[in-house]
């Protein structure tokens, strides 16, 4: 029987037809099959079934190559494909969202801004941006402002206006270091500093009476007018308590000028007398010879003048002048009140009873019971008590020397 079926397709041969092959043909292997031309199958002979075979080995090794190939190069577009991105990868660093730093960061400027916002206790205590300036060294705050209020409705702003201040900067930055304290200072229109209250920033509190505020304070000074005013001296704290000082470590003590007026006098003064010198010196160059030998002549006079007056005699010092103030304090008043308390007890069966009368209606009335078979004594169970009904006052306490001329040579 021919080997070739019906539709004209080569045949399939079990293994027993088949020889053993090299699945890898070799160069010359390689370069035959894809030279020699494949005939069309047609019905063959039996004969030349040996020949079919090795067309068809031929044409399973072109096969067999070209997948190889295409396998191949499937593998090189793989590692390719897995090295490229590693090329072209971006690396994509995130944006720091920095504005909670900046907000936490604040200037002198953005502390007056805050000054506008103040509350404690749910108050309002807040001052206008441009009412305030704000001093700012190595994180502790000097806030200064004019007040016209009254006396007791000062100090109370005042030491509300540093707790508060010093609650919303806990935990901020002022130009880059941490805030350490408040300092508010209180002064009049002339700059004369009336009332200062000084407060950490990590013990502010969140409200509480006058007294509360300030006695809670790092330190607080008030000056003598304001401290004599009723509803201020009596309000159960001192004129002056613990530290207050400006952010450069001066201290601060209460009718003293504002220290920048202050320096803006002195530079005024000192441009002045820059003008007069310079005013003399133009003076003096545009005089005549004549005129600097009268000048040196009265000059001449003049010295001798005093000279002669002086007597030769050395400066003297002249001490000290001032006088005492007297300083005043909260001063607990003792007042204790005794109260007693009647109590009497039964001897037999213990019962207590508020008076003498009760006590002896329960002696007579269970006498001879089984409880009280020969009756019972009374005991006396009094006791007394004591309370202070104190109050605190005004009192003085020392005094203090103010110098009102500062001792010199004369």
């Amino acid at each position: 029987m021919d080997d070739m079926n019906i539709n004209n397709e080569p045949p399939v041969y079990d293994s027993g037809d088949m020889k053993p092959t090299n699945p890898i043909p070799t160069e010359g292997e390689n370069d035959a099959g894809l030279t020699e031309e494949l005939p069309m199958y047609e019905d063959t002979p039996t004969g030349d079934r040996g020949g079919r075979k090795k067309i068809i080995a031929i044409a399973a090794g072109v096969v067999l190559i070209a997948g190889l190939g295409i396998g191949a190069f499937a593998l090189s577009s793989h590692k390719t494909a897995n090295t490229q991105p590693a090329e072209q990868e971006q690396t994509v660093t995130p944006v720091k969202d920095n504005s909670e730093e900046k907000a936490d960061n604040l200037s002198t400027s953005d502390i007056a801004k805050l000054c506008s916002t103040l509350k404690l206790d749910d108050a309002d205590l807040s001052i206008a941006s441009d009412q305030v300036r704000v001093e700012v060294k190595s994180g502790r705050v000097l806030v200064t402002q004019v007040s016209e209020d009254d006396a007791a409705k000062m100090v109370d702003s005042t030491a509300r206006r540093s707790a508060a201040l010093a609650a919303v900067l806990n935990g901020k930055k002022i130009k880059g270091v941490s805030a350490v304290d408040v300092t508010w200072v209180a002064t009049d229109k002339d700059g004369n500093i009336k009332v200062a209250v000084a407060y950490d920033v990590t013990k502010a509190p969140t409200g509480g009476s006058t007294a509360d505020i300030i006695n809670g304070s790092g330190g607080h000074v008030i000056a003598d007018d304001i401290w004599s005013t009723d509803g201020v001296h009596d309000q159960g704290y001192d004129q002056n308590a613990g530290t207050v000082k400006k952010p450069d470590g001066t201290p601060i003590s209460t009718g003293t000028k504002n220290e920048e007026k202050k320096e803006s006098d002195s530079k005024d003064e000192q441009s002045d007398d820059s003008k007069k010198e310079d005013n003399k010196s133009s003076d003096s160059s545009k005089g005549d010879s004549s005129q600097s030998k009268q000048n040196s002549g009265n000059s001449q006079s003049s010295g001798s003048n005093n000279s002669s007056s002086n007597g030769g005699s050395q400066k003297k010092w002249v001490a000290e002048q001032g006088h005492w103030e007297t300083d005043y304090s909260q001063v607990w008043v003792p007042n204790v009140v005794y109260t007693r308390h009647e109590r009497w007890m039964c001897s037999v069966c213990h019962a207590t009873f508020n008076s003498a009368a009760e006590m002896d209606n329960h002696v007579i009335s269970t006498y001879g019971d089984a409880q009280h078979p020969n009756g019972a004594s009374a005991i006396n169970d009094s006791y007394t008590t004591s309370e202070d009904q104190g109050h605190y006052e005004q009192q003085a306490t020392g005094q203090h020397w103010v110098v009102d001329v500062a001792g010199h040579w004369e």
